[in-house]
């Protein structure tokens, strides 16, 4: 499989995955105009896009997803639980919007999802399996548990959550509300935490660890890389050799990662 994440952060988020039979994007949080030249660059035709999957309806995952409904008319996949709410705030999109409430195959993708701890209608990890491999995507989530481990167990590439520093955001000018609802159990991961579970996927299998939906005012990728780096070095896990750690940005497409 080929993956690239489009854009990742707290102002937008999409990322493309290509199968031997299947070409999706895991959810459209960027313009239109930007996307189909990303995929281009990519070497896919917006309109050979076979599916959207969307994690949830908050607008940095589905600001894009009413124009590109509305000129490509493509099918769209959605937990049950947040059926209904998206449905409301896409119309191009509604028709198209299918649900699903367990794993299920798409094309040659074998897709199963992980329930993040969020604060919206319900959110959703995905993991897709061609048969050889596995990729998972797991962001907006306020909670790192052993469950996020046994999802992604033998999977070669992870995208995973780094969205803030603690100090930065304890002591930035953001206001006490919203500092809670970032660091709480239905906010975001910190860089603590994903560098803890850092340390764990690499037990499991994982091989490439994409840290992504990074916060513009509370974090910064040389922190986020940092203390991850910190923790695996502590546990005798050799970055480079033992996991590859990568950091995906807002303003900055990925480097194209070929999984095998």
């Amino acid at each position: 499989m080929k993956f690239q994440t489009l854009c990742s952060g707290s102002k937008g988020n999409c990322a493309v995955l290509q199968s031997e039979q299947s070409k999706i994007l895991i959810d459209i949080g960027m313009p239109l105009s930007v996307l189909e030249k990303d995929l281009l660059a990519f070497g896919i035709r917006p309109e050979k896009i076979d599916a959207v999957f969307i994690t949830h309806e908050h607008s940095d995952h589905i600001s894009g997803l009413e124009s590109f409904s509305k000129k490509y008319d493509k099918q769209v996949f959605v937990h049950k639980k947040g059926f209904l709410t998206l449905a409301k705030k896409s119309y191009y999109a509604n028709h198209k919007i299918t649900h699903f409430d367990k794993p299920f195959v798409f094309k040659d993708l074998s897709v199963s999802t992980f329930e993040c701890s969020h604060d919206s209608a319900y959110c959703c990890g995905y993991r897709f399996d061609d048969g050889k491999t596995a990729i998972a995507t797991i962001t907006d989530l306020g909670v790192a548990d052993s469950f996020v481990i046994d999802f992604v167990k033998g999977c070669k590439l992870v995208l995973l959550e780094s969205n803030h520093d603690e100090e930065t955001l304890i002591n930035g000018d953001y206001p006490a509300i919203l500092k809670k609802r970032i660091s709480g159990l239905k906010g975001h991961l910190s860089n603590a935490q994903a560098s803890r579970l850092a340390v764990e996927m690499q037990k499991v299998g994982v091989k490439r660890l994409l840290l992504g939906h990074l916060s513009q005012n509370n974090n910064s990728p040389e922190l986020a890389f940092y203390e991850t780096l910190q923790m695996l070095n502590k546990n005798n896990i050799r970055e480079g050799v033992d996991i590859v750690v990568d950091v995906v940005t807002q303003d900055k497409k990925s480097e194209v990662y070929h999984v095998e």
